[in-house]
């Protein structure tokens, strides 16, 4: 009897097994499936026209350059170590079309405007800067110098930024005028060693007038997050000269003293003079490792029935959204032709400046103006971290650029997009008077995205095309702040963020165009250029 019940009860488990599996089955198809692919049509076409903004492809950069090379009477070098005596092909960017051709091209009521790239040369044995469009592309066959018809002057040769070139030469200076004399003091005050080396960090502007080319330059303890360890140790370099054989250091801050020359901190400090750095090791504390592991996976973010936006070339279709989108490597990302159910409101959005100033006891931070279009913001914007940076499934696009290099290059998975919900409704309504209703939309939005990395700040761009027809420009910034080494006076200027660590008083003007063509392009909205 024992054995009956046992086997019954067994059997029954199984039937109750294979009933359940057969039931999660049948649930599971009449389930609704995430689908890669796009369930609804788009809204829209894709243009083609578009590809009027599009940036230079890698086989246009090389045309560029191979053209600007033959031109012999030039004599430039591509090397990216060239000096800053001798002439260097420094930018190859696109030329973008006025925006009168570009929109009779757009509407249908021109040819294509000529495709043509700007081309910055530093003439090093001239002693100036000339900027340069070359055209046609592909395949181009003329160049013609438009630095006085663009800047109404000459551009002297000091006017440029530093190339890699000059940084090569920086560090070498650094490292036989400086701390080989100063070997003892390096020591002693911060541990310094072939193994434990300095990290140089540079102030802007390089001077208080026009034509000057002295450079504060602070150093920090080569570790992570190295802006957030200064040593106490400024250097006043003037580079003025394209021949670094003459370029001299003016001045020394050394805790706070101020010295005239090299010779004069050493012999003071070999006379115990000054008052010393005592070297003491520093915490890890600007480590961006995390200091617990994760224990679980983050709410992720999927597409049901496929993505509603597509991209084509450098053209974007998002609902009843359509633009173009391209990348400088001077001011950053922009976006152009930009339309709502098929009418333009926008001629061009974009960067144009993020500026940052600062206040401080020191001089490297005393001065500090940093317009980052001086050296690139498009320049730093490097691959995004998938899941991180924007979402697992953002669409990636690849960028190339030439800016202080030998050849152009790619910058991989560079700028996302995806549609994103923005956490709370677009509008929504509930009634309790008289009536009870309830009426919601959701507010999900198309994110077009770029990070740039320009030194210690990292800036995040958006562009954010909301269903109710708004566009958002919106920048956050994060990364590490720029900080000096604590002293007297200092707590004027900031805040003590670690161990003879002040974090500077300092604040951020960033720029956009705003180009609005609402109801035709004579409408009477003003353009803007926003500052925030």
């Amino acid at each position: 009897m024992n054995s009956l019940v046992k086997w019954v009860l067994i059997l029954f488990v199984l039937f109750s097994i294979i009933l359940n599996i057969v039931l999660i089955g049948i649930h599971q198809n009449k389930a609704p499936k995430c689908s890669a692919q796009r369930v609804h049509p788009l809204r829209g076409k894709h243009n083609e026209r578009s590809g009027v903004f599009a940036d230079l492809t890698r086989e246009e950069y090389l045309q560029v350059q191979e053209y600007m090379l033959k031109q012999t009477d030039l004599d430039i070098s591509t090397k990216q170590t060239t000096k800053p005596s001798e002439n260097f092909l420094f930018l190859i960017d696109l030329s973008l079309p006025k925006k009168k051709e570009a929109l009779e091209y757009l509407d249908g009521k021109s040819p294509k405007p000529v495709r043509e790239a700007t081309v910055v040369v530093f003439y090093g044995a001239k002693g100036h800067i000339k900027e340069y469009v070359v055209s046609p592309l592909p395949n181009p066959k003329k160049y013609r110098d438009v630095t006085l018809e663009r800047y109404k002057k000459e551009l002297p040769i000091n006017a440029r930024t530093v190339t890699i070139g000059e940084y090569v030469l920086i560090f070498q200076f650094f490292q036989e005028k400086v701390f080989v004399k100063l070997d003892k003091l390096l020591k002693e005050s911060f541990n310094y060693s072939p193994k434990n080396n300095l990290n140089a960090f540079e102030q802007m502007p390089r001077g208080v007038q026009s034509g000057d080319r002295i450079t504060w330059v602070s150093f920090f303890r080569d570790m992570s997050g190295m802006y957030i360890h200064p040593v106490g140790l400024e250097v006043l370099l003037n580079h003025k000269s394209v021949n670094s054989s003459q370029w001299t250091v003016d001045r020394l801050l050394y805790n706070g003293q101020y010295f005239d020359s090299v010779d004069e901190l050493k012999q003071k400090y070999d006379d115990g003079t000054v008052k010393k750095i005592v070297y003491k090791e520093s915490l890890d504390y600007g480590s961006l490792k995390p200091r617990k592991k994760p224990l679980e996976l983050g709410p992720q973010q999927f597409y049901a029935e496929g993505k509603r936006y597509s991209i084509n070339k450098n053209h974007v279709l998002y609902l009843d959204w359509s633009f173009a989108f391209g990348m400088s490597s001077l001011t950053g990302m922009r976006v152009f032709d930009v339309r709502f159910k098929d009418q333009r409101i926008v001629y061009e959005l974009s960067v144009q400046e993020a500026m940052s100033v600062y206040g401080s006891v020191t001089p490297g931070m005393m001065l500090t103006k940093f317009l980052d279009s001086s050296i690139g913001i498009g320049r730093f914007g490097h691959e995004l971290v998938r899941g991180v940076d924007c979402p697992y499934e953002a669409t990636y696009v690849d960028t190339y650029r030439y800016i202080d290099a030998p050849a152009p290059i790619r910058f991989r998975n560079s700028i996302c997009v995806f549609e994103h919900n923005m956490g709370q409704p677009l509008r929504r309504h509930f009634s309790d008077f008289f009536h009870n209703s309830y009426g919601g939309m959701v507010n999900s939005a198309l994110v077009f995205r770029t990070i740039t990395a320009i030194g210690n700040y990292d800036y995040m761009w958006d562009f954010i095309f909301y269903q109710s027809g708004a566009v958002e420009a919106k920048v956050h910034a994060t990364g590490y702040i720029s900080s000096s080494y604590l002293q007297d006076g200092s707590l004027k200027y900031g805040h003590q963020v670690a161990e003879n660590v002040l974090g500077n008083i300092h604040t951020h003007f960033i720029n956009f165009k705003v180009d609005l063509d609402v109801m035709g392009e004579y409408s009477s909205l003003p353009d803007y250029c926003c500052r925030g």
